[in-house]
């Protein structure tokens, strides 16, 4: 069950200085008792609202391996993101005594069929000592209202080639990438991993979340990574990599083989981003990441070449910004963006035109 969070964090409207669309600060730094709010997730739920969460790192600002409570917090807007409810958590991880959890880096996959989101983060029993990456899975089956207990779903996905299992120290630093899955048009659910300095690794459901599987076999080099399905149905990951540019791996036969390829210009400042496929036949590729040669100018950009070029793209946050995620909009024409802006005190949420992204197009 959800647990309410004992605060409401008010929708602060600014305009978006340089940006497109209004601006609203979900989660900003300090609310609630919580040091630091990072890592954001943005789905639309089967009825149409907007889903957001984010991790609540009660101490500081460090990542899971900081030993620090963390829990997901997660906000809801029925109209389309124009307001939103209290923040609740998904699940309160027990952190006293022995007993020491601590859950961070939330994605999300909408199944459209099944009617669900399910919720992915990573987990760490700190009170073991063990410093092993474990993978949760949390459903909900009423638009992001409530949530199932988590699902340990680690030995499902493990991969035979990779260390799971083993401490981070040891050569185990495996996790979720954050941010959001798909769903490909056979309707499987489709999610990346990372081992940190040997690429990424595909895991999904073939049964709407009955059980969870890996698929294919890894590819290098990759990090924090997203994966889309083509028009074609190839599946393409594109992952922050070194260098300023992005590295794209694609597989047309589910995984098994890959052929890759560095986009150098795709600028990026070796920093979590968000892809998705847009439109009925999914012909347009989106794009948000940071637009530099560090953490700022927060674009999103369009392709209508299966990723081979990029628009100029439509800027989001010129100043200060870093991971983000996007989502349709219920009325299909709009584009919801969520993104770590202000040096990462805030979360925010900006809605951009689906007409103004493709405009530069008809130049």
């Amino acid at each position: 069950m959800t647990r309410l969070v004992g605060f409401l964090l008010g929708a602060l409207l600014c305009v978006n200085a340089g940006g497109a669309g209004r601006k609203v600060t979900l989660w900003k730094d300090g609310g609630g008792g919580i040091a630091k709010y990072r890592i954001p997730a943005l789905v639309t739920a089967p009825n149409g609202d907007l889903v957001a969460a984010c991790d609540a790192r009660k101490s500081h600002g460090g990542d899971l391996n900081s030993g620090q409570p963390i829990n997901i917090s997660v906000r809801r807007s029925a109209d389309n993101g124009e307001t939103w409810s209290n923040a609740v958590y998904s699940y309160e991880w027990p952190f006293d005594g022995k007993e020491k959890w601590s859950g961070s880096d939330p994605s999300m996959i909408v199944d459209s069929e099944a009617k669900k989101i399910f919720l992915f983060y990573n987990v760490w029993n700190i009170g073991a000592g063990d410093r092993v990456y474990r993978f949760y899975v949390q459903e909900s089956c009423d638009n992001g209202i409530t949530w199932s207990k988590p699902r340990d779903i680690s030995q499902d996905i493990a991969f035979e080639g990779w260390p799971f299992g083993k401490s981070d120290q040891a050569g185990g630093f495996i996790f979720i990438s954050s941010g959001s899955g798909i769903q490909t048009k056979d309707g499987t659910l489709l999610h990346t991993l990372v081992h940190v300095g040997d690429g990424n690794l595909l895991f999904g459901s073939p049964d709407h979340g009955k059980t969870w599987k890996s698929y294919g076999r890894p590819v290098s080099p990759g990090d924090e990574c997203k994966v889309v399905e083509l028009n074609d149905g190839a599946w393409m990951i594109n992952s922050r990599w070194r260098g300023g540019g992005r590295q794209i791996h694609t597989s047309r036969d589910r995984g098994e083989t890959w052929a890759s390829r560095y986009d150098q210009k795709l600028t990026d400042p070796q920093c979590n981003a968000q892809l998705m496929a847009f439109g009925a036949e999914g012909k347009v590729l989106l794009f948000s990441n940071c637009k530099s040669a560090g953490r700022n100018n927060l674009h999103l950009r369009a392709s209508i070449d299966g990723g081979q070029t990029w628009s100029e793209g439509v800027a989001i946050e010129l100043g200060e910004a870093a991971y983000s995620d996007i989502t349709v909009l219920k009325d299909g024409k709009t584009i919801g963006c969520l993104y770590e802006g202000a040096g990462y005190s805030t979360i925010d949420f900006v809605a951009i035109p689906v007409a103004e992204i493709m405009a530069q197009f008809a130049k």
